[in-house]
């Protein structure tokens, strides 16, 4: 298949739904945004020291301006984040962020990754955005989403799954493994 060639510009590209998770909690998910760098931060501020490894495979306490503006002026369509957002909390922070970034190498693979504050885990959040985020990943052309996680971090592996009928799992050492997941028409 060949890469689209229609690409929305990203100007006036505003959007947010909100959906229930299974308990009923309200949630808000939305396009990542310029605007979005401080709660980010502070995002990354409040996870747990496993969740962030989980997600970075690193211990990671803060973000430079240059991933700041990687992670948040994304071009949404060759690079795609959502953040979600509670609306019941008493202040405005993202509670969740999922993004997928086109391979150079594959253009219908994108390297994705998702990663829920400690507080919204094990509620459905996940699901909710991953399937968001593959469904935007579908309308652009691409059709595998690649990850790279811990070995032992079964929930993102159980959230891979979910996307995909076909799932391939490599282990690439030193406790990492490689998924590449077709996505589900």
């Amino acid at each position: 298949m060949t890469r689209p060639t229609h690409r929305p510009r990203r100007v006036g590209q505003v959007w947010r739904v909100l959906k229930r998770l299974a308990n009923g909690t309200p949630v808000l998910i939305r396009p990542i945004r310029a605007d979005d760098k401080h709660f980010l931060e502070e995002a990354l501020h409040q996870l747990s020291e496993v969740s962030v490894q989980r997600r970075f495979l690193t211990a990671k306490r803060k973000f430079t301006r240059a991933e700041l503006r990687y992670l948040t002026e994304v071009d949404g369509w060759d690079h795609v984040a959502l953040v979600a957002e509670s609306p019941t909390q008493p202040a405005r922070r993202l509670i969740a962020v999922a993004r997928y970034v086109r391979l150079p190498t594959d253009p219908e693979a994108a390297e994705a990754a998702i990663v829920v504050a400690d507080d919204f885990q094990r509620r459905g959040l996940g699901s909710l955005l991953a399937e968001e985020l593959a469904r935007r990943a579908r309308m652009r052309g691409i059709r595998r989403f690649t990850a790279t996680m811990a070995g032992d971090n079964v929930p993102a592996q159980r959230l891979f799954e979910k996307l995909t009928g076909h799932m391939q799992r490599h282990h690439a050492g030193h406790g990492v493994s490689e998924l590449e997941a077709e996505l589900a028409a």
